[in-house]
């Protein structure tokens, strides 16, 4: 049998998910359009591929229609706008593969005009920009979620200027000139006084959609691994009841702030704020971040997950 390169798949996958919600979920072509970002004349399209190929005779067939069904589970249990599932990958791969299949979903909206994109913290946020090959001319501009940037973000952009992303783009790309972390609250309130600074924070709220990584308590996570934490801070947070972090913010297992005194030496949009943002997506994944992952939805922290098959399973235990 021939093998489908990663392309391939997407596309297989993405032609089944088309069909589970037409023909499982019920969903008008109408609706699955305005969920995907597509016109109504590329649904009827994949649909009659679907169905001249065999892969929709009576039902969606496979390993397919049972991402799809995990897809809707995780949608409806979580409250979710949407979820997107990686199939079962090894431990070592779950960053890398989470990253492109984020990417693949980005490019769905870089078409569509005037759009703002935002972009978290995280390795897999930086596996994610590795892998945007989407190049076309269109009003889409990024932005970053909180300072540091370039100590996670793909190394290709801090070597181009930053009106470009990547090799191909023209998209502007607004940068926070700031760090992510600073020595004291008092150092902070300095730097937010400064115009740029405000702006782009302020500018970062109004994202069309945005992408968050999601850290869990351990010295791999990436927060960690810039000595941002220590292995004793981690012990500590793990007594104050931290589940996970994002940018930096500790939260509960409901997904709540913790009263940390060094988060008021961040500099980031804050968890308060993402609850208010227009799309806020989820990217993670593994074992290890089971508990980040519910307290992030719990706290409704997110409107769309991307993670893989596995975790999407525990997530629904």
């Amino acid at each position: 049998m021939k093998k489908l390169n990663t392309a391939q798949r997407d596309q297989q996958l993405y032609a089944s998910r088309i069909a589970w919600y037409y023909y499982k979920a019920g969903w008008t072509q109408n609706e699955i359009a305005e969920k995907l970002g597509l016109n109504r004349a590329r649904v009827i399209s994949v649909l009659n591929e679907a169905r001249l190929s065999g892969r929709v005779t009576i039902h969606v067939h496979g390993a397919d229609a049972r991402l799809s069904d995990l897809e809707h589970q995780l949608c409806e249990n979580w409250h979710l706008k949407e979820a997107l599932l990686v199939p079962e990958i090894s431990p070592e791969n779950i960053n890398e593969n989470i990253g492109l299949a984020a990417a693949q979903y980005m490019e769905r909206f870089l078409d569509h005009e005037k759009q703002l994109i935002g972009l978290g913290w995280g390795s897999t946020i930086s596996w994610m920009t590795r892998n945007i090959t989407h190049s076309t001319r269109s009003e889409t501009s990024f932005i970053t979620l909180c300072g540091g940037v370039t100590t996670y973000l793909s190394t290709r952009i801090a070597e181009r200027s930053v009106g470009s992303l990547l090799s191909g783009f023209r998209y502007p790309f607004y940068i926070i000139p700031a760090p992510l972390v600073v020595n004291s609250k008092e150092i902070r309130d300095l730097l937010l006084e400064e115009l740029e600074v405000q702006r782009v924070l302020q500018m970062a709220l109004t994202a069309d959609l945005s992408f968050v990584g999601i850290g869990a308590l351990e010295p791999s996570n990436s927060f960690s691994q810039f000595g941002y934490s220590s292995k004793e801070d981690l012990e500590l947070l793990t007594r104050l009841g931290a589940a996970g972090e994002i940018h930096g913010e500790y939260f509960d297992a409901e997904g709540q702030s913790l009263k940390l005194e060094q988060h008021d030496r961040l500099i980031a949009t804050r968890l308060s704020d993402l609850r208010k943002m227009k799309q806020v997506v989820g990217v993670a994944g593994g074992e290890r971040k089971l508990e980040a992952l519910r307290g992030t939805l719990r706290g409704n922290l997110i409107s769309t997950l991307i993670t893989d098959e596995r975790t999407a399973q525990a997530l629904l235990q």
